[in-house]
């Protein structure tokens, strides 16, 4: 059971973690409409460079380097956390 608590805490804070680099990365996004399940084109309405970047800042921040296809089914901040977590970041 304290694994699983440790386990939500930890991608609780690599949640917040990758929220900050999406604003810091798009600019003009507010953090506070940066939810864990909202979708990055659909919802947020973030597309294209900055979706590049944004990408590009996690696998550095985080120092990974997943295949393309794994990026493919990654569509929000939460599923980009667990991508974190599956890669032992």
């Amino acid at each position: 059971m304290r694994c699983d608590t440790e386990n939500e805490l930890k991608k609780d804070r690599l949640i917040d973690e990758i929220a900050d680099i999406l604003v810091d990365v798009v600019g003009w996004i507010e953090k506070k409409d940066v939810l864990p399940n909202k979708e990055f084109v659909r919802d947020l309405h973030i597309a294209g460079d900055d979706l590049t970047v944004f990408v590009t800042e996690v696998e550095r921040r985080f120092k990974f380097k997943p295949a393309i296809e794994e990026w493919r089914r990654i569509g929000t901040v939460e599923q980009t956390a667990e991508l974190v977590l599956r890669h032992n970041v």
